[in-house]
């Protein structure tokens, strides 16, 4: 059932079909991981609930975080916490796909099929993003040939995805294992990544890559041919991604003042300085709620006060980039506004349930560390591509995410 489900799971809304129930949107995916669930239910209903002990740790963790989500809803009681509610049961949807992987992947064969459903879906991902890169098919916005490309999932969706996809090919060349499907994760997951050109993305892959080195030397399957190869790869997709965002580094080597501003450019909006123009926001409204943060979702509608600092400190952004009412960009950094929305607590608990699942996965026994392997480097991309990314309920890099910490459970659990 779960790689029945990739299909929807990882795949944009504006492609599924849509319904509403009030202010609850609920999409094709939303239905593919509730009969997911459903299905894991019935699972552990029929075979057992036992796998999910082994790793209750993890649980309680998570648990602590999404208590602690629900707190900050009602920071402001006379204020109407209802969107807030509808994100946050999104966010609870989506990581009940951590225990129902448990349930339902029992057997390393399950495995083994997940892991290839997700791999093929990535090379229909990536297929899509090159016939984009080529011009051949519309993206989001039509034809863009020679830009960093969306696929059918959306940029930090496409990079997380592909990352994850080449995470298993590394794994698999790091334990020389899995030779023919580490082939197509390493050529799908490099291309798509470099596609996306996510810099944090491959800020996670990276991580993926010092995990798999760490784990064949002491696994003894790492020669110098395979670390070659891993190191080979890794450059590869450096390469690729800087040649992609060439245009954004240098605006950015401009706005820190290493190099002088283009005047062609300098009335767009820049990725990297409004990155950092939006995060200098989110962490003021984190100065003056630092332990339990300003309320979730929150940091949404609480930037104008700190807004004149903003521009004092950022005086060369175009007015564009400036949080609005027309234009709520957010933070857009998942970790700062952790920060911002739910304080330091909310920010140690979401780090704590990160390490709980690496550790997790890293505890995998013998036989299984190259599902535990895998499990690491998803949740090392996630971590790295939430830098790029709000907090956002009902996307692929959040069941990314999660899927990461499920498998991290499964690899300690196998029968």
């Amino acid at each position: 059932m779960p790689a029945a489900a990739l299909p929807l799971v990882f795949l944009h809304r504006r492609y599924q079909a849509h319904t509403a129930f009030g202010p609850v949107d609920v999409f094709g995916s939303d239905v593919a991981v509730a009969v997911t669930v459903l299905v894991a239910l019935v699972a552990g209903a029929w075979l057992g609930w036992r796998p999910l002990l082994r790793p209750l740790a993890l649980w309680c963790v998570v648990a602590a975080l999404l208590l602690w989500f629900l707190v900050t809803c009602f920071w402001q009681p006379l204020e109407q916490p209802t969107a807030h509610l509808v994100t946050l049961a999104k966010i609870v949807e989506y990581a009940l796909l951590a225990p129902a992987l448990v349930l339902l992947l029992r057997r390393p064969a399950q495995v083994d099929r997940f892991l290839v459903a997700f791999v093929a879906w990535s090379v229909a991902a990536t297929g899509w993003g090159f016939l984009q890169f080529v011009g051949a098919v519309n993206e989001f916005e039509g034809k863009r040939p020679g830009q960093r490309e969306v696929s059918f999932l959306g940029i930090h969706d496409f990079a997380g995805f592909s990352g994850a996809t080449l995470a298993i090919g590394l794994a698999a060349i790091a334990l020389a294992q899995r030779r023919r499907l580490a082939i197509v994760a390493v050529a799908t997951g490099a291309i798509g990544l470099i596609l996306a050109a996510s810099v944090f993305a491959f800020a996670g892959i990276v991580l993926a890559a010092v995990a798999a080195l760490v784990v064949g030397a002491r696994a003894r399957t790492l020669t110098r041919a395979r670390a070659g190869a891993i190191a080979a790869i890794v450059a590869v997709v450096a390469v690729g991604t800087l040649a992609l965002r060439s245009y954004d580094i240098t605006n950015f080597f401009s706005f820190l003042g290493i190099k002088p501003t283009a005047t062609s450019t300098a009335e767009d909006v820049q990725t990297g300085s409004q990155r950092a123009m939006l995060a200098y926001i989110g962490l003021r409204i984190w100065e003056d709620h630092p332990l339990g943060g300003v309320g979730f979702e929150r940091s949404f509608e609480r930037y104008p006060p700190y807004l004149a600092a903003a521009k004092r400190k950022f005086p060369d952004q175009p007015a564009q980039a400036y949080p609005t009412p027309a234009h709520p960009w957010g933070v857009q950094n998942f970790w700062v506004q952790l920060l911002a929305d739910t304080g330091v607590f909310g920010l140690l608990l979401a780090l704590g349930t990160f390490v709980a699942a690496l550790v997790t996965a890293w505890r995998a026994p013998p036989r299984y560390v190259f599902l535990g392997l895998v499990a690491a480097g998803w949740i090392f991309v996630a971590a790295g591509t939430w830098n790029a990314v709000g907090i956002v309920a009902g996307v692929p890099l959040q069941a990314i995410t999660w899927l990461g910490f499920g498998l991290a459970a499964v690899a300690g659990g196998l029968e």
